[in-house]
């Protein structure tokens, strides 16, 4: 038996393995020709079940860890939500310059945002659960000249982005550690029920 995470994404892939590395399991990803799953759902529960249940189908004697995250927008009515990585063309760059035009005039105290991470998991005998992570902040007035994504603008409770909190190292407090964290309970636990 084996974790198999369901993702084609190499950083998230390795941020994964780093929060599960205590787990006496392989870690694997999935094989290059595998396709990809469409994140047809309206919640981030929704997109982390489709992908275990699409890879449950080829791995059934496994764990799978699927995770879908993205950024909610209190003054937006929670977009861009599952849409973060596609709601239009370009880069997150691009995307995070959108989200500023349309905050424009939004006073401070009312760009409260989170990032949001839910993590599924589908274990051998039929048992699937969740987990999820939250990093609360706000959408900050002013962006630097040159956007690199989401973390410029999103700020933290001490004035930072969150690009300049995560320069050296990936927070505890960081919503898919949070949500990664309590997977790693959840399969820690499943694992001893199983031996015992």
């Amino acid at each position: 038996m084996e974790v198999v995470v369901a993702t084609w994404n190499k950083v998230k892939l390795e941020q994964i393995q780093m929060a599960l590395k205590e787990i006496p399991l392989n870690i694997t990803s999935l094989p290059k020709n595998m396709e990809d799953v469409e994140e047809t759902a309206i919640t981030f529960k929704g997109n982390a079940q489709l992908k275990i249940e699409t890879v449950k189908r080829y791995y059934p004697n496994d764990i799978i860890v699927g995770e879908d995250s993205g950024l909610t927008i209190d003054a937006l009515e929670g977009f861009p939500g599952v849409k973060t990585a596609r709601f239009s063309h370009g880069s997150d760059a691009d995307r995070a310059q959108l989200l500023m035009d349309r905050l424009k005039g939004v006073p401070l105290s009312k760009r409260t945002a989170q990032f949001i991470s839910v993590v599924a998991l589908a274990f051998p005998d039929g048992k699937v659960m969740h987990s999820q992570g939250t990093m609360n902040g706000w959408i900050a007035k002013n962006a630097p000249d040159k956007l690199k994504g989401y973390g410029d603008i999103f700020l933290l409770s001490n004035d930072k982005v969150l690009t300049k909190q995560l320069e050296h190292t990936i927070s505890p407090y960081d919503h898919r550690q949070i949500a990664l964290f309590q997977a790693k309970q959840l399969i820690i636990d499943w694992l001893e029920r199983k031996t015992t």
